[in-house]
């Protein structure tokens, strides 16, 4: 459907890295931009990392031990090497030791979108499923013990609002201490587990357990979505890191003058955009609500006489934020009704000699149904409704 729909594309010089066309870019964008609001209002603040790094900031962080080989590796001439960005908390780490911080910066929330790159094996690359670019709604939150569980409930709650907006259903699974790939003391990692496992029961939600599934550096809370055919994907992820604060010797000065070490939570909502868009896409069949959708409204022209009463009425949407294309091909009424049903234009204004005579329009649904005349001011007091309250079809 992404081709079909003109979403995205991929080329064989970029193996596993797509392409967005610019339908795609508008669905890409306005998922973005209410991430960045709902976010906003919760107190997180935006940064932007470079993409390369010097390997010494994976020694640092574990990653170069722990995930080097699955990293795309740039070698210079006189610096060494560098990695390609995979994962953006070693950055976050650099912005939170950049300067001073006290117990009244906690909960201190660094969120980003920067875009990543993993090498997955070519045999496992799956269109938008699995990549090997990908953009992350990524965010990691540097608390005191005692915030941990209020912080993760706050998460849950991120979590299941953003997940309600599209009616997706979800599970959330639990994964422990890899024994064979682990960074850190057992202690601390039971500790840590017994910690997401209480917040888990008390949350009410329900959960599984996969021992072993844990981050190096850390256990965490996977959010786990079917798609279309049934298989599972993971999409958000809350993990918790006792690890990487203390090996990037971050601190913050307590209430009693005291340097503590604090508790990295890192947490992605969307996950990978790519395959949220790749689930978005399955479960609306590219049927997008008005909010979303790239083809919100198409103009069909009855007649070449109603050009001018069509661009009036285009223009008229356009100014009010109202994604809108005019048909005027030569070709039947029917046909372009077709066309734009495959489209999945949300609403089709039908526009001939009886509607400019009227100052009226006539609406289509993309299911076929035709909802009559109306004046296009009431249309677009009903349409910018249905964008506000970000309706469901």
């Amino acid at each position: 459907l992404g081709p079909l729909l003109e979403l995205f594309m991929f080329h064989e010089t970029a193996p596993g890295m797509p392409y967005w066309l610019p339908k795609g870019v508008i669905l890409y964008n306005e998922l973005v931009n209410f991430w960045r609001v709902e976010h906003k209002n919760r107190g997180y603040q935006e940064i932007v990392s470079p993409i390369l790094n010097k390997k010494e900031l994976y020694i640092t962080s574990g990653h170069y031990d722990h995930y080097w080989s699955e990293m795309f590796v740039a070698k210079t001439e006189d610096e060494g090497e560098y990695g390609v960005k995979a994962m953006n908390c070693p950055n976050a780490h650099v912005v939170y030791g950049s300067k001073i911080r006290s117990y009244r910066d906690l909960p201190l929330r660094l969120s980003d979108t920067d875009t990543l790159h993993r090498y997955e094996m070519s045999g496992v690359l799956n269109g938008l499923f699995r990549v090997r670019e990908f953009r992350q709604d990524d965010a990691h939150i540097y608390v005191s013990e005692d915030q941990i569980e209020s912080e993760y409930k706050e998460v849950f709650s991120i979590v299941k609002k953003f997940y309600e907006i599209f009616d997706l259903k979800y599970s959330f699974r639990l994964g422990t201490r890899n024994p064979q790939n682990y960074m850190g003391d057992i202690p601390t990692w039971n500790k840590a587990e017994k910690t997401l496992e209480k917040i888990l029961k008390e949350s009410g939600v329900d959960y599984t357990i996969l021992d072993g599934d844990g981050a190096f550096y850390g256990p965490k809370v996977d959010i786990l979505m079917k798609d279309a055919i049934g298989r599972s994907w993971q999409m958000g992820t809350v993990q918790l890191d006792f690890q990487q604060p203390r090996r990037f010797n971050l601190v913050y000065t307590d209430s009693d003058g005291s340097k503590k070490t604090p508790i990295a939570i890192h947490r992605v909502v969307y996950g990978s955009l790519e395959r949220f868009i790749g689930i978005l896409i399955e479960h609306f069949t590219g049927a997008f609500p008005v909010w979303l959708s790239p083809a919100q409204v198409k103009i069909l022209l009855i007649t070449d006489r109603n050009t001018k009463y069509a661009k009036e009425i285009s223009e008229e949407l356009t100014n009010e934020n109202i994604r809108t294309t005019i048909d005027d091909r030569n070709e039947t009424l029917q046909a372009k009704i077709r066309d734009a049903q495959l489209e999945k234009v949300n609403y089709m204004l039908i526009v001939g000699d009886k509607e400019e005579s009227s100052k009226k329009i006539s609406v289509r649904l993309r299911s076929g149904k035709d909802t009559g005349q109306m004046s296009l001011e009431d249309f677009i007091k009903n349409i910018k409704k249905e964008i506000e309250e970000k309706k469901i079809n």
